[in-house]
């Protein structure tokens, strides 16, 4: 392994736009600004002239000089080097190319789906002072650009660059990803290179290969089906075909629209509106349950020193999609049901005295309504002006529910794995971060043996046997129960910590990091920070660390019914937030579950309850947001749910 000083270039270097005029096209992760990993080779590849000579140097010595295969690729490994930086890397054949500002460090490559994709500019409120403090170049950030491929892998990606860390930069930067990077950046004192690599909504199953899922028939089918020349085009085609249609009736039957005036003016006859309290469902304001518009009004009334002055204007979230007008002036236009409304209202639609706040809302496959628990509320000069309450509500259109989709790219197998992932395995990687599982989350026994398969796919792929892998574990989302249920996300999570058998994986549980009405929660900063906890432990060889959370070990059940359960990674203690632990469950042989008493002593739990005197079954924080769950190890991480019979030794 080779040492270098930092440079202190005195020139400003100039990347050369090699897409169009150079014969030596590197691939788009070898560019200027990169991260390349420490004390592995040096891996360098990309196109040229089929034959072209090319002389590869770094800070002006000469470390080889190469030649382009037949077909214009090539691939060069070179020795290793020590962290740090900046550096210049030169490519020279029958052009020149030259990349500044290169840091050799760890490089983590964060993938899954929405979840790992939200950026920080998602979140730029909740960590505003972070990322007002986020300048630092020994950050860097490269989101692969979103595609799917069908008719086999790429060669390169379709774009891309690297960013430093700064407050601009930073918003564009996957917000798990960047509070993780800062994390290791500080306490192992190495840049931090993440490479982005999700996309939202997407299934495991779209991240592999033909060959990887060669045990999964049903997946190979449809890969198989995808890769015939024109299927992929005709289907989106008549996706498209029937969809617009539905949009074009809706926007025609809207009496809203067309009414005179509209119905987002201010001017209008509310006589024949309904009075309904926001948030909530059309169902709970006794409005009919349509597949179509629903248009709402509220007036508001502002003081003086509000008028005319720019605002924030939030609406929660709204299914599925919505158009905000204030005063009759559009301000906002969301076209999914996921992201929290946070409209800004320009600088002169405000007034002294009465304002109104319209929203057209179509509910494409009813349900319809403003989700309960966000922010509803106008931010203008000093004031906060709750909108929740008293609204007016009338029917613009109703019609029939809308054509579903035949074909999402995110959702179909091997597509991303070609577009996506293949173009970039010849990248060295300090280990993967892996955000997902929402989309898997309908078949959990799948899941427990797709994602292993995937592990060793991407191993086998990267060259590292032994790549680490970390994953989160599916945070809380869902309506809370107030009785114990056998619910969909509580089996996923399940699936997930089977994976753990993977050698060289570790989880990261979440269940206390989600919003039971949101499945993006918007707190990535503790999310990121569990995941670079565990990697200072399995990855960096730090031991004095409690990074686990809290997991089973060993269950008995004595002739009183008593279920003891000994806990492993407690550290000093286990704790319950909040007064007693709860979230605990137990059954008999009915297979009838009841909430459950529950005592801490030091590592081990004991529960019981009256109602089940020959226990047979034990569960923890088993619901898709399980409420009442509030059991922490010493260093605040949380009890890993369970669901386990007390006869069986349980070893995670």
């Amino acid at each position: 392994m080779k040492i270098l000083s930092s440079l202190a270039l005195g020139i400003t270097l100039t990347t050369v736009s090699v897409a169009t005029i150079a014969d030596i096209v590197p691939s788009k992760l070898i560019s200027s600004g990169a991260v390349l990993q420490r004390e592995m080779p040096l891996t360098l590849w990309g196109r040229a002239t089929p034959g072209e000579d090319i002389s590869i140097r770094l800070n002006g010595e000469v470390l080889a000089s190469i030649s382009a295969k037949s077909d214009g690729r090539w691939h060069w490994e070179g020795e290793s080097y020590a962290a740090g930086g900046p550096h210049r890397l030169v490519l020279e054949g029958d052009n020149r190319i030259e990349l500044s500002d290169i840091y050799f460090g760890d490089v983590w490559l964060a993938a899954g789906q929405s979840n790992m994709e939200m950026k920080m500019s998602n979140v730029n409120e909740v960590y505003a002072s972070e990322l007002a403090s986020s300048d630092n170049p020994r950050i860097r950030h490269f989101q692969v650009p979103k595609n799917a491929v069908y008719d086999g892998p790429k060669q390169d990606l379709d774009g891309g660059e690297w960013l430093a860390a700064g407050p601009d930069n930073a918003l564009n930067f996957t917000a798990a990803g960047y509070f993780f990077a800062r994390h290791i950046e500080k306490t192992q004192d190495v840049p931090v290179g993440i490479i982005l690599n999700a996309y939202g909504g997407s299934g495991a199953q779209a991240w592999m290969s033909m060959r990887a899922l060669k045990n999964y028939p049903h997946y190979v089918e449809q890969a198989e089906r995808n890769a015939a020349p024109g299927y992929v085009d005709n289907i989106k085609a008549e996706d498209s075909a029937r969809g617009a249609p539905w949009y074009e009736s809706l926007h025609k039957q809207d009496k809203g629209m067309h009414a005179e005036p509209t119905w987002s003016s201010t001017d209008v006859d509310e006589s024949h509106w309904t009075k309904v309290t926001m948030p909530g469902s059309w169902v709970e304001n006794n409005l009919p349950d349509i597949n179509g518009v629903m248009w709402l009004r509220k007036t508001i009334q502002l003081p003086n020193r509000a008028a005319g002055k720019a605002a924030m204007l939030r609406l929660g979230r709204v299914v599925d999609a919505d158009t905000v007008f204030v005063n009759g002036e559009q301000v906002g236009n969301t076209t999914y049901k996921y992201p929290q409304r946070r409209y800004k209202v320009p600088a002169g639609v405000l007034k002294a005295g009465a304002n109104t706040v319209v929203v057209r809302a179509v509910t494409n496959a009813g349900g319809g309504g403003l989700v309960k628990d966000k922010p509803y509320q106008l931010e203008v000069a000093d004031l906060e002006i709750s909108l929740q309450g008293e609204w007016l509500a009338r029917v613009g259109a109703s019609i029939e529910p809308a054509p579903s989709r035949q074909f999402w790219d995110m959702s179909q197998p091997v597509g991303l794995y070609n577009a996506m992932l293949a173009p970039i395995t010849p990248m060295p990687l300090k280990g993967v971060l892996w955000y997902q599982g929402e989309s898997n989350a309908g078949k959990p026994d799948e899941y427990a043996t797709l994602l292993p398969t995937m592990i060793r796919q991407w191993r086998e792929e990267f060259g590292q046997a032994t790549l680490p892998f970390i994953y989160a574990q599916l945070p809380g989302f869902g309506e809370p129960v107030d009785e114990p249920v056998q619910e969909g996300w509580a089996a996923m999570r399940a699936a997930q910590a089977k994976v753990l058998a993977e050698p060289n994986t570790a989880m990261a549980v979440t269940i206390d990091l989600g919003d039971w009405n949101d499945i993006h929660p918007l707190n990535k900063k503790d999310v990121g920070e569990r995941l670079a906890l565990l990697a200072r432990e399995r990855v960096y060889g730090e031991t004095k660390l409690l990074a686990e959370a809290a997991a089973p070990f060993q269950m008995s059940v004595d002739e009183n019914g008593v279920v003891e359960i000994v806990v492993a990674y407690a550290g000093k203690g286990l704790t319950a937030k909040g007064g007693e632990p709860c979230g605990f469950a137990i059954a008999g042989a009915d297979g009838e579950f009841v909430w459950a008493e529950a005592e801490i002593d030091g590592n081990t739990i004991r529960v019981r309850s009256d109602k089940v005197k020959e226990p047979v079954e034990v569960r923890y924080a088993w619901a898709d947001f399980p409420a009442k769950a509030n059991v922490y190890n010493s260093a605040g991480l949380p009890l890993m749910p369970f669901a386990l019979s007390v006869k069986a030794n349980v070893d995670q």
